[in-house]
């Protein structure tokens, strides 16, 4: 990729692409589905599918952008663009200082009361 824009819309298409079969199905279950929300830190990309940003060269990108371009006009996506800090995929993405993971732990970490109750719970019920 030539640029974090492009490999951001290289990322979208490839999870569009995997919510469009699940989509498919609930739908064809009889259970309508509005327009799926998916969610980008990288402002040029969200400006790019959202038509706000007209990019002057997108040959390298072309088919996937105008497949995303296409789902949206159908409202089967809604882009959406989300600072990077509160983005929480962005944490496997992004090098982070020390102080940052063990921040972040709580919300990723299940902590060690909680796993300790739950195997009590579970012993108590093989008993």
């Amino acid at each position: 990729m030539s640029s974090a824009a492009e490999s951001e819309v290289g990322a979208l298409f490839i999870n569009a692409k995997g919510a469009v079969p699940a989509r498919m199905t609930l739908e064809e279950m009889g259970h309508q589905q509005p327009p799926t929300p998916v969610q980008t830190d990288n402002s040029t990309a969200h400006g790019v599918l959202t038509n706000t940003i007209t990019p002057k060269a997108t040959k390298a990108m072309d088919m996937r952008f105008w497949w995303l371009r296409d789902r949206e006009i159908q409202k089967q996506f809604r882009w959406m663009w989300r600072q990077g800090s509160t983005n929480l995929a962005d944490y496997w993405t992004k090098h982070h200082p020390a102080s940052h993971h063990k921040a972040f732990r709580p919300e990723i970490l299940t902590p060690m009361s909680i796993l300790k109750a739950l195997r009590k719970a579970i012993d108590a019920k093989k008993a």
